[in-house]
Order: C-alpha cells, then structure tokens, then sequence
C-alpha cells in the first residue's frame, strides 16, 4: 500500500498566499473592467450629483460650459427645432414685455409729472436749493431703496484689485484706493480684536461697502441706501462661481489682471438699483396733461378750422368779381391769378373776414377781362362817355343808345375792338347833327 507524498513547502505558501490575496486580485481584476466601472458608477452618480448641488453650485459651473457647446452644436445642426421649441413661448413672452412695457412708460411718465408738477416735486426743488444739491440728487434720495454702485474683486493676501465694474453715471475714485483701504480695515480688525474675524458691512456717509470673503479673494459692493439680506447671499454665489472658473488663476496671480476679462460680466450683473414703490393713486398730474393737451388740441382745431373757412370764404369772392381770375392757390394765404387794371383791390374783399393784408401772399398777372361788366366800365372811362349817352349789354352785343355827337360814335367804332367790344348796335343812338 503506497502511502501519499506530503505537501511541500512551497505549495503550502501557494496555498497561504491564495487565501490571503485572492479577493484583492479579485477586485483588482474588476477595476480592469471598463463594464463594471459603468455600473458601480451609474448606481452613485445621480445620488451623487444631486448631494454635491445641494451642498453648493459647483456641478453647475463645471457643466455650464458643456451644455452651451452641446447646445450651440444642436442649434447649428438644426435650427428649426429650436424655433418650434421657442415659438410657443416667445410669442406670449413678447406680448407680456410690450404691455409691461407700455405700463413701465406711463408709470414713468405720472412720475416724472408728479415730480414736476405736485406739492411733492415742488418741496424737492425748494430742497434742491437750499441745500445745493441737484434736483436729481434730491430726487434720488427720496424715491431709492438701494442701489449696487461699485463692484469690486480683490485679492486677500495682497489686497490688489483684479476687477473693478461701476454703474453708469456714478463718480467713482480709483478703485484701487478703495482696495487698499478695505485690506487696511481688515488688517486693523483682526491685529487688534479677532485674527479669525472679517468684515462683513462697512457704513460711511450715505453708503454701506457690503464684503464678502473666501480664503484667497475679497468680493465687495458699495450701496447707496439699505442693501437687503439677499445681496450677501448673491455675493456669496457670485464669488464661489468665481472660485470655481477662475482657481488656476487666483492660484498664480503675477499682477495681470487680463486674465480675469470675464468677471466683468459677473460682476455687471450685480450692479442692480431698487426704488420706493410710488403709493397708488389716481394719476391726476397725467389726467391734468391730458386734458391741458385735449383743450389745446380742440383749440388749435377750432381755430384751424375758422382760418380754412374764412380762405375759402376769400376765394370765392375772389372768383365771383368780375376782372379777377383765381389761377392757382397752392396752400393757405397764397394765391396766384389774374387782374383786369379796372377791376376791384383784392385788399377790399378782405372786409368782414378775420384775415389780415399782411397774411396773404398774392401774386397777380395784369389782363383785360371780356366780362360785361368790366368791358362797359373801359368803354366808359377809356371814351369819356357823355351822360346823355346809355351802354348796355345784349347777347354778347353792346347796345348804345340816348344823344352823341358824330366824333364820339367814330372813335368808339374805331376804339371796339381793342376795347373787347366784338358787335356793336348803335341804332338807337340819335346823333347830334354836325355844326357848320
């Protein structure tokens, strides 16, 4: 009977070592396996994610980038989706901006009224000049809740300015000055009370510098008026987003402060101004305007209306008096025509029409008019007509009758034609007989 070969040595370490390393080698052939990673990662990541976005905005500053560049691809590729995604809600968006916009103008308009023309805007004025002031300043101060007029970002540990953005119309010193003398405030307060402690408010005069801090950069706004508790809560956001995009360089700041061109924007945004709501009332300064504007309209409409009257009144009297031809009356107050020399002053149809001579701008042709009436009045100063002597017109025929002597009936034959007088009929013309 043949008796079993005992182990040896080295299978028993074989053995020692597989029992001892064998599930490190087993996990260390699961981390080699690409598969498994995706599901031990799949099962973590949502819970994960959505810790790490309560905890602070990290995870959305490191995928804002991502999704604008996968967004901007998509768009590119298919531009009509995006239409078809925004149309239906652009269009009521749009609706909502103009009606809030017509309502943002007339609440500006009653408030600059207000400001002008009340009791209110009257003490602001007497304000404004006792005290030297400007009206705006006056005004400024008594309607504003608050208002972010500086932002600035600063470098703790050496207290130099990288970013410095100001509201528009505001005078602002250097923003390095203001820099400086925030670091020196911080150094004082914590070499004389707290090394630990920061400041959080600073009020001077009728502004508040509002900081908030982090272990390598300094954010701080200066507000004119009360700042509200939210403001320290957007700063807050604004320099951790900060903190997020920007380490590298904070890290390695050598003094350029090129490299930090896109805080601007960030910074912009917190530039932000509130005022005082205005106390619902009836806007009687608009309702006075209105109505001042309607008297003046109906006014001027009236009065326009009389003026147009009384020229077409002068124009048609023009047109019925015989000598006179209304060629052309390219606008109000001016005419253009023709003038028999023997026919009425235009000057005298004036009477009893609110006209004046001097409105009028009249331009007239000399001419002889073939009129009847106009055609006896020549006969009758141009031949010295004697009183025994009677004219009429008959039928486009002047009809000459009564007592004359032989010399005047020639030179009125003679003279006819250059007269207007076509047909001329003097049988009932009794001539005087000729003296020897």
């Amino acid at each position: 009977m043949a008796h079993p070969t005992p182990p040896s040595p080295q299978d028993d370490l074989e053995a020692l070592r597989r029992l001892l390393l064998e599930p490190e080698q087993q996990a260390l052939e699961e981390l080699q396996n690409p598969r498994l990673w995706e599901e031990q990662v799949a099962k973590v990541l949502p819970e994960a994610l959505v810790r790490r976005a309560h905890a602070d905005k990290s995870v959305q500053y490191a995928l804002n980038p991502i999704l604008e560049e996968t967004f901007v691809r998509l768009v590119r590729r298919n531009p009509k989706l995006l239409v078809e995604i925004l149309f239906p809600v652009l269009l009521p968006a749009i609706r909502r901006a103009v009606a809030s916009l017509f309502a943002s103008l007339t609440q500006s308009l009653n408030q600059t009224l207000d400001q002008v023309f009340s009791i209110q805007g009257l003490r602001w004025r007497l304000e404004a000049l006792s005290t030297g002031k400007s009206f705006a300043e006056v005004v400024l101060s008594h309607t504003l809740l608050y208002r972010v007029e500086q932002v600035l970002l600063i470098q703790r540990d050496s207290g130099l300015l990288l970013a410095h953005q100001v509201a528009e119309g505001v005078n602002v010193q250097d923003g390095a000055l203001v820099s400086g003398m925030l670091t020196a405030i911080g150094d004082f307060v914590r070499d004389s009370f707290d090394p630990e402690a920061g400041l959080n408010t600073v009020n001077f005069g009728e502004r508040v510098l509002v900081v908030e801090q982090s272990a390598q950069a300094i954010l701080a706004a200066v507000v004119r008026g009360n700042p509200p508790p939210e403001l320290q809560g957007r700063l807050q956001d604004t320099l951790s987003e900060i903190h997020t995009r920007f380490a590298e360089e904070l890290r390695r700041y050598s003094g350029d402060n090129q490299v930090f061109a896109d805080v601007h924007p960030m910074l912009e945004a917190l530039l932000e101004t509130r005022y005082k709501r205005p106390e619902s009332r009836r806007p009687y300064a608009v309702l006075l305007i209105v109505g001042v504007f309607l008297a003046g309209l109906g006014w001027w409409s009236w009065n326009n209306f009389q003026a147009q009257r009384a020229w077409q009144s002068y124009l048609e009297r023009l047109s019925q008096t015989p000598g006179l031809v209304v060629t052309e009356a390219p606008r109000r107050y001016e005419v253009r025509g023709l003038r028999d020399p023997l026919a009425a002053d235009p000057q005298t149809l004036l009477k009893g029409l609110p006209l004046r001579p001097e409105q009028l701008r009249a331009t007239w042709q000399p001419y002889q008019s073939l009129e009847p009436e106009m055609v006896l009045r020549r006969v009758q100063e141009r031949l010295d007509t004697p009183s025994t002597v009677r004219l009429a017109w008959r039928d486009e025929v002047l009809v000459v009758s009564g007592r004359s002597t032989w010399a005047w009936l020639s030179r009125l034959r003679n003279l006819a034609p250059l007269l207007g007088v076509e047909q001329l009929d003097a049988s009932q013309l009794v001539l005087e007989p000729l003296r020897r």
